[in-house]
Protein backbone atom coordinates (compact mmCIF):
# COMPACT_ATOMS: atom_id res chain seq x y z
CA UNK A 1 0.00 0.00 0.00
CA UNK A 2 1.49 3.26 -0.93
CA UNK A 3 0.96 5.74 2.54
CA UNK A 4 1.97 9.29 2.79
CA UNK A 5 2.96 11.72 5.44
CA UNK A 6 0.25 14.43 5.47
CA UNK A 7 3.14 16.85 5.62
CA UNK A 8 6.45 16.57 4.03
CA UNK A 9 9.64 17.68 6.30
CA UNK A 10 13.44 17.87 5.24
CA UNK A 11 14.31 15.49 7.51
CA UNK A 12 18.27 15.19 8.15
CA UNK A 13 20.02 12.68 6.45
CA UNK A 14 22.58 10.39 8.72
CA UNK A 15 25.30 9.61 5.92
CA UNK A 16 26.42 11.32 2.61
CA UNK A 17 25.05 9.01 -0.47
CA UNK A 18 26.73 8.43 -3.65
CA UNK A 19 24.22 11.24 -5.65
CA UNK A 20 24.69 13.80 -2.86
CA UNK A 21 28.54 13.10 -2.21
CA UNK A 22 29.75 15.91 -5.15
CA UNK A 23 27.74 18.44 -3.90
CA UNK A 24 28.05 18.00 -0.40
CA UNK A 25 32.02 17.65 -0.94
CA UNK A 26 31.55 20.95 -2.43
CA UNK A 27 29.93 22.46 0.69
CA UNK A 28 32.39 21.68 3.14
CA UNK A 29 34.98 22.38 0.94
CA UNK A 30 33.77 25.82 0.22
CA UNK A 31 32.91 26.15 4.11
CA UNK A 32 36.38 25.51 4.61
CA UNK A 33 37.79 28.11 2.51
CA UNK A 34 35.71 30.73 4.06
CA UNK A 35 36.55 29.11 7.76
CA UNK A 36 40.52 29.53 6.94
CA UNK A 37 39.61 33.17 4.99
CA UNK A 38 37.83 34.16 7.89
CA UNK A 39 40.96 32.57 10.70
CA UNK A 40 43.31 35.16 8.71
CA UNK A 41 40.88 38.35 8.80
CA UNK A 42 40.94 37.24 12.91
CA UNK A 43 44.45 36.65 13.08
CA UNK A 44 45.16 39.80 14.72
CA UNK A 45 42.86 39.03 17.59
CA UNK A 46 43.41 35.59 17.48
CA UNK A 47 47.04 35.60 18.52
CA UNK A 48 48.48 32.68 19.15
CA UNK A 49 45.24 30.68 19.85
CA UNK A 50 44.45 27.57 18.19
CA UNK A 51 42.37 27.66 14.67
CA UNK A 52 40.98 24.34 15.38
CA UNK A 53 38.23 25.34 17.24
CA UNK A 54 36.76 27.99 14.75
CA UNK A 55 36.95 24.75 12.44
CA UNK A 56 34.81 22.40 14.52
CA UNK A 57 32.49 25.23 15.16
CA UNK A 58 32.07 25.87 11.31
CA UNK A 59 31.36 21.45 10.98
CA UNK A 60 28.82 21.74 13.70
CA UNK A 61 26.94 24.50 12.26
CA UNK A 62 27.34 22.84 9.02
CA UNK A 63 25.77 19.80 10.51
CA UNK A 64 22.86 21.65 12.20
CA UNK A 65 22.11 23.13 8.17
CA UNK A 66 22.65 19.97 5.61
CA UNK A 67 22.86 16.87 8.17
CA UNK A 68 25.63 14.62 9.56
CA UNK A 69 27.58 13.82 6.58
CA UNK A 70 28.45 17.36 5.11
CA UNK A 71 29.36 17.89 8.87
CA UNK A 72 31.78 15.19 8.66
CA UNK A 73 33.23 15.32 5.76
CA UNK A 74 34.14 19.64 6.85
CA UNK A 75 34.97 17.86 10.40
CA UNK A 76 37.78 15.82 8.29
CA UNK A 77 38.78 18.69 5.72
CA UNK A 78 38.50 21.54 8.20
CA UNK A 79 40.99 19.57 11.29
CA UNK A 80 44.18 18.88 8.43
CA UNK A 81 43.78 22.60 7.48
CA UNK A 82 43.35 23.83 11.00
CA UNK A 83 46.16 21.93 11.91
CA UNK A 84 48.55 23.32 9.01
CA UNK A 85 47.85 26.53 9.90
CA UNK A 86 49.03 26.10 13.34
CA UNK A 87 52.35 25.24 12.11
CA UNK A 88 53.45 28.73 10.53
CA UNK A 89 52.54 30.33 14.42
CA UNK A 90 54.46 27.58 16.09
CA UNK A 91 57.74 28.41 13.88
CA UNK A 92 57.14 31.84 14.88
CA UNK A 93 57.58 31.42 18.36
CA UNK A 94 53.62 32.20 19.05
CA UNK A 95 52.76 28.62 19.72
CA UNK A 96 54.08 26.36 21.97
CA UNK A 97 51.50 23.40 22.19
CA UNK A 98 51.61 20.00 20.76
CA UNK A 99 49.64 20.30 17.15
CA UNK A 100 49.33 16.43 16.65
CA UNK A 101 47.98 16.04 19.83
CA UNK A 102 45.47 18.97 19.56
CA UNK A 103 44.83 17.56 16.04
CA UNK A 104 43.44 14.51 17.42
CA UNK A 105 41.70 16.01 20.53
CA UNK A 106 39.46 18.11 18.25
CA UNK A 107 39.20 16.24 15.50
CA UNK A 108 37.14 13.50 18.34
CA UNK A 109 35.84 16.33 19.88
CA UNK A 110 34.44 17.71 16.34
CA UNK A 111 32.83 14.35 15.17
CA UNK A 112 31.37 13.55 18.33
CA UNK A 113 29.40 17.53 18.42
CA UNK A 114 28.47 16.49 14.86
CA UNK A 115 26.91 13.37 16.11
CA UNK A 116 25.30 15.18 19.12
CA UNK A 117 23.62 17.75 17.19
CA UNK A 118 22.67 15.58 14.61
CA UNK A 119 20.19 13.60 16.85
CA UNK A 120 19.26 16.52 18.80
CA UNK A 121 18.05 17.28 15.18
CA UNK A 122 16.61 13.87 14.48
CA UNK A 123 14.77 14.12 17.63
CA UNK A 124 13.10 17.57 17.24
CA UNK A 125 12.10 16.47 13.78
CA UNK A 126 10.72 13.13 14.91
CA UNK A 127 8.66 15.10 17.80
CA UNK A 128 7.44 17.74 15.35
CA UNK A 129 6.44 15.04 12.68
CA UNK A 130 4.59 12.67 15.20
CA UNK A 131 2.78 15.98 16.91
CA UNK A 132 1.80 16.96 13.46
CA UNK A 133 0.13 13.54 12.33
CA UNK A 134 -1.87 13.21 15.49
CA UNK A 135 -3.31 17.06 15.10
CA UNK A 136 -3.76 16.18 11.08
CA UNK A 137 -5.40 12.51 12.88
CA UNK A 138 -7.58 14.09 15.62
CA UNK A 139 -9.07 16.56 12.70
CA UNK A 140 -10.04 13.04 10.62
CA UNK A 141 -11.38 11.88 14.02
CA UNK A 142 -13.55 15.01 14.48
CA UNK A 143 -14.58 14.30 10.39
CA UNK A 144 -15.25 10.46 11.01
CA UNK A 145 -17.76 10.97 14.36
CA UNK A 146 -19.58 13.78 12.82
CA UNK A 147 -20.99 12.31 9.96
CA UNK A 148 -21.76 8.50 11.70
CA UNK A 149 -23.54 10.80 14.15
CA UNK A 150 -25.42 13.08 11.49
CA UNK A 151 -26.58 9.66 9.88
CA UNK A 152 -27.77 8.63 13.06
CA UNK A 153 -29.73 12.11 13.78
CA UNK A 154 -31.06 11.17 10.56
CA UNK A 155 -32.31 7.73 10.56
CA UNK A 156 -34.00 9.07 13.88
CA UNK A 157 -35.35 12.23 12.46
CA UNK A 158 -37.10 9.45 9.59
CA UNK A 159 -38.30 7.17 12.60
CA UNK A 160 -40.20 10.00 14.02
CA UNK A 161 -41.60 11.39 10.51
CA UNK A 162 -42.45 7.55 9.35
CA UNK A 163 -43.26 4.53 11.41
CA UNK A 164 -43.87 2.64 8.36
CA UNK A 165 -41.60 -0.78 8.00
CA UNK A 166 -40.06 0.55 5.20
CA UNK A 167 -38.83 3.53 7.06
CA UNK A 168 -38.10 1.49 10.13
CA UNK A 169 -35.99 -0.80 8.26
CA UNK A 170 -33.97 1.62 6.39
CA UNK A 171 -33.14 3.59 9.56
CA UNK A 172 -32.27 0.42 11.29
CA UNK A 173 -29.77 -0.37 8.64
CA UNK A 174 -28.72 3.85 8.78
CA UNK A 175 -27.96 3.09 12.53
CA UNK A 176 -26.28 0.16 12.46
CA UNK A 177 -23.60 1.39 9.31
CA UNK A 178 -23.00 4.55 11.77
CA UNK A 179 -22.61 2.05 14.92
CA UNK A 180 -20.05 -0.08 13.35
CA UNK A 181 -18.29 3.24 11.75
CA UNK A 182 -17.97 5.13 15.35
CA UNK A 183 -17.08 1.32 16.81
CA UNK A 184 -14.22 1.06 14.53
CA UNK A 185 -13.10 5.38 15.09
CA UNK A 186 -13.01 4.37 19.01
CA UNK A 187 -10.97 1.39 18.73
CA UNK A 188 -8.77 3.37 17.06
CA UNK A 189 -8.75 5.93 20.22
CA UNK A 190 -8.30 3.18 22.45
CA UNK A 191 -5.40 1.93 20.99
CA UNK A 192 -3.37 5.50 20.77
CA UNK A 193 -4.38 5.38 24.65
CA UNK A 194 -2.25 2.09 24.63
CA UNK A 195 0.22 3.10 22.55
CA UNK A 196 0.78 6.36 24.68
CA UNK A 197 0.71 4.96 27.64
CA UNK A 198 1.78 1.38 29.30
CA UNK A 199 1.18 -0.38 25.52
CA UNK A 200 -0.86 -3.16 24.76
CA UNK A 201 -0.45 -6.45 26.92
CA UNK A 202 -0.48 -9.91 25.87
CA UNK A 203 -0.95 -12.87 27.86
CA UNK A 204 0.91 -15.61 26.02
CA UNK A 205 0.00 -19.24 26.21
CA UNK A 206 0.91 -22.15 23.81
CA UNK A 207 -1.05 -22.30 20.83
CA UNK A 208 -0.61 -23.11 16.73
CA UNK A 209 -0.10 -19.98 14.99
CA UNK A 210 -1.95 -21.40 12.15
CA UNK A 211 -5.10 -20.67 13.95
CA UNK A 212 -4.29 -17.31 14.22
CA UNK A 213 -3.67 -17.04 10.66
CA UNK A 214 -7.01 -19.15 9.74
CA UNK A 215 -8.79 -17.39 12.13
CA UNK A 216 -7.81 -14.19 10.33
CA UNK A 217 -8.55 -15.33 6.53
CA UNK A 218 -12.78 -16.59 8.21
CA UNK A 219 -12.75 -13.15 9.64
CA UNK A 220 -11.59 -10.95 6.11
CA UNK A 221 -12.86 -13.66 3.78
CA UNK A 222 -16.33 -12.22 2.72
CA UNK A 223 -14.83 -8.49 2.47
CA UNK A 224 -12.09 -9.76 -0.10
CA UNK A 225 -15.03 -11.66 -1.83
CA UNK A 226 -17.17 -8.80 -1.67
CA UNK A 227 -14.33 -6.88 -3.38
CA UNK A 228 -13.82 -9.50 -6.36
CA UNK A 229 -10.46 -10.34 -4.91
CA UNK A 230 -9.24 -13.32 -4.90
CA UNK A 231 -7.11 -14.97 -1.71
CA UNK A 232 -4.11 -17.69 -2.13
CA UNK A 233 -4.04 -19.24 0.58
CA UNK A 234 -0.98 -21.61 1.63
CA UNK A 235 -0.79 -22.19 5.57
CA UNK A 236 -0.41 -25.87 5.84
CA UNK A 237 -2.16 -27.30 8.97
CA UNK A 238 0.74 -29.81 9.70
CA UNK A 239 3.15 -29.69 10.84
CA UNK A 240 1.88 -27.32 13.66
CA UNK A 241 3.82 -24.57 14.29
CA UNK A 242 3.83 -23.62 17.86
CA UNK A 243 4.73 -20.55 19.42
CA UNK A 244 4.22 -19.05 23.03
CA UNK A 245 1.77 -16.46 22.09
CA UNK A 246 -2.24 -13.98 22.78
CA UNK A 247 -4.14 -15.91 20.17
CA UNK A 248 -6.32 -13.05 20.10
CA UNK A 249 -3.61 -10.51 19.99
CA UNK A 250 -2.08 -12.46 16.65
CA UNK A 251 -5.48 -12.28 14.78
CA UNK A 252 -5.36 -8.98 15.11
CA UNK A 253 -1.94 -8.55 13.42
CA UNK A 254 -2.98 -10.97 10.73
CA UNK A 255 -6.52 -9.22 10.62
CA UNK A 256 -4.74 -5.96 10.17
CA UNK A 257 -2.57 -6.70 7.59
CA UNK A 258 -5.29 -8.78 5.35
CA UNK A 259 -7.72 -5.45 5.98
CA UNK A 260 -4.37 -3.47 4.69
CA UNK A 261 -4.10 -5.84 1.55
CA UNK A 262 -7.74 -5.90 0.61
CA UNK A 263 -8.18 -2.30 1.18
CA UNK A 264 -4.91 -0.79 -0.96
CA UNK A 265 -5.65 -3.42 -3.78
CA UNK A 266 -8.02 -3.18 -6.24
CA UNK A 267 -10.95 -4.88 -8.04
CA UNK A 268 -9.98 -8.32 -8.96
CA UNK A 269 -6.19 -7.97 -7.30
CA UNK A 270 -5.01 -11.40 -5.98
CA UNK A 271 -3.73 -11.49 -2.31
CA UNK A 272 -1.60 -14.18 -0.68
CA UNK A 273 -1.13 -15.87 2.26
CA UNK A 274 1.70 -18.08 3.48
CA UNK A 275 3.78 -19.57 6.12
CA UNK A 276 6.60 -21.66 6.81
CA UNK A 277 9.54 -22.45 8.74
CA UNK A 278 12.89 -21.10 8.32
CA UNK A 279 15.82 -20.96 10.84
CA UNK A 280 13.76 -22.30 13.62
CA UNK A 281 11.35 -19.34 13.37
CA UNK A 282 7.65 -19.06 12.19
CA UNK A 283 7.41 -17.47 9.35
CA UNK A 284 3.82 -15.78 7.64
CA UNK A 285 4.32 -13.55 4.48
CA UNK A 286 1.40 -11.39 2.97
CA UNK A 287 1.11 -10.19 -0.44
CA UNK A 288 -0.91 -8.24 -2.21
CA UNK A 289 -0.81 -6.39 -5.77
CA UNK A 290 -2.31 -3.10 -4.76
CA UNK A 291 -0.78 0.28 -5.19
CA UNK A 292 2.05 -0.39 -3.43
CA UNK A 293 4.69 1.90 -1.19
CA UNK A 294 6.99 4.16 -2.36
CA UNK A 295 10.24 3.94 -1.62
CA UNK A 296 10.99 7.04 0.71
CA UNK A 297 7.99 5.96 3.06
CA UNK A 298 9.13 2.24 3.33
CA UNK A 299 10.71 2.84 6.06
CA UNK A 300 7.98 5.04 8.12
CA UNK A 301 5.31 2.75 7.19
CA UNK A 302 5.17 1.35 10.83
CA UNK A 303 5.14 4.97 12.55
CA UNK A 304 2.04 5.86 14.55
CA UNK A 305 -0.50 8.39 12.50
CA UNK A 306 1.17 7.99 8.90
CA UNK A 307 -1.51 7.89 6.08
CA UNK A 308 -2.26 9.06 2.92
CA UNK A 309 -2.79 12.68 2.85
CA UNK A 310 -5.52 12.14 0.13
CA UNK A 311 -8.21 9.51 -0.87
CA UNK A 312 -7.18 8.10 2.34
CA UNK A 313 -9.74 4.69 3.31
CA UNK A 314 -10.74 5.13 7.04
CA UNK A 315 -8.45 4.46 9.60
CA UNK A 316 -6.33 7.08 11.70
CA UNK A 317 -2.76 5.41 10.44
CA UNK A 318 -2.24 3.15 13.52
CA UNK A 319 -3.11 -0.42 12.14
CA UNK A 320 0.58 -0.91 10.97
CA UNK A 321 2.06 0.33 14.55
CA UNK A 322 -0.20 -1.72 15.93
CA UNK A 323 0.84 -5.04 14.35
CA UNK A 324 4.71 -4.07 15.10
CA UNK A 325 3.87 -3.52 19.08
CA UNK A 326 2.14 -6.96 19.03
CA UNK A 327 4.70 -9.16 17.01
CA UNK A 328 7.86 -7.41 19.00
CA UNK A 329 5.74 -8.04 22.37
CA UNK A 330 6.01 -11.56 20.53
CA UNK A 331 9.32 -11.91 20.57
CA UNK A 332 9.42 -11.11 16.69
CA UNK A 333 10.20 -8.85 14.11
CA UNK A 334 7.89 -7.58 10.85
CA UNK A 335 9.08 -6.04 7.96
CA UNK A 336 8.09 -4.49 4.27
CA UNK A 337 8.78 -4.63 1.46
CA UNK A 338 8.19 -3.00 -1.85
CA UNK A 339 9.41 -2.22 -5.90
CA UNK A 340 7.41 1.29 -5.53
CA UNK A 341 4.03 2.29 -6.44
CA UNK A 342 1.61 0.06 -7.96
CA UNK A 343 3.73 -2.96 -7.74
CA UNK A 344 2.16 -4.83 -4.42
CA UNK A 345 3.32 -4.99 -0.94
CA UNK A 346 5.16 -7.88 0.82
CA UNK A 347 4.88 -7.82 4.76
CA UNK A 348 6.88 -10.62 6.06
CA UNK A 349 5.95 -11.54 10.54
CA UNK A 350 8.44 -13.66 11.97
CA UNK A 351 7.81 -15.38 15.26
CA UNK A 352 10.21 -17.55 17.50
CA UNK A 353 9.02 -21.16 17.55
CA UNK A 354 8.18 -22.99 21.01
CA UNK A 355 8.45 -26.56 22.25
CA UNK A 356 5.37 -28.08 21.47
CA UNK A 357 3.13 -28.31 24.56
CA UNK A 358 4.14 -31.46 27.38
CA UNK A 359 0.76 -32.61 27.79
CA UNK A 360 0.55 -32.60 23.97
CA UNK A 361 3.17 -34.73 23.56
CA UNK A 362 2.36 -36.93 26.44
CA UNK A 363 -1.30 -37.86 24.20
CA UNK A 364 0.53 -38.08 21.28
CA UNK A 365 3.16 -40.93 22.79
CA UNK A 366 0.17 -42.83 24.26
CA UNK A 367 -1.71 -42.71 20.82
CA UNK A 368 1.40 -44.28 19.39
CA UNK A 369 2.24 -46.73 21.72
Amino acid sequence: MSIHSAHARRRPRPSVTRRDLVPDLGVAAGTVAVTAAIHFALLPWLGARSPLMLFAVMAAALTFWRGLGPGMLATSLGAPVGSFLIQPIGSAGLYTGSAPVEFSVMFASSLTICWLIYRLKVEQENVGDIYHRKDHALAFVSHELRQPLATVHLAAAMLERDRSDESRDRAALLIQRSAARLSKVVEDLVDVTRLSGEGLRIHPAPMRLQDAILGAVETLGPTIVQRGQSLNLHVPVEPPLWINGDASRLQQVFDNLLSNATRYSPEGAEIAISSFVDNGRAVVVVRDTGIGISRDMIDRVFEPFVRESYNTPEGLGLGLTLVRDLVTKHGGHISAQSDGPGRGSIFTVELPLAPQPAALQDRVASLTH
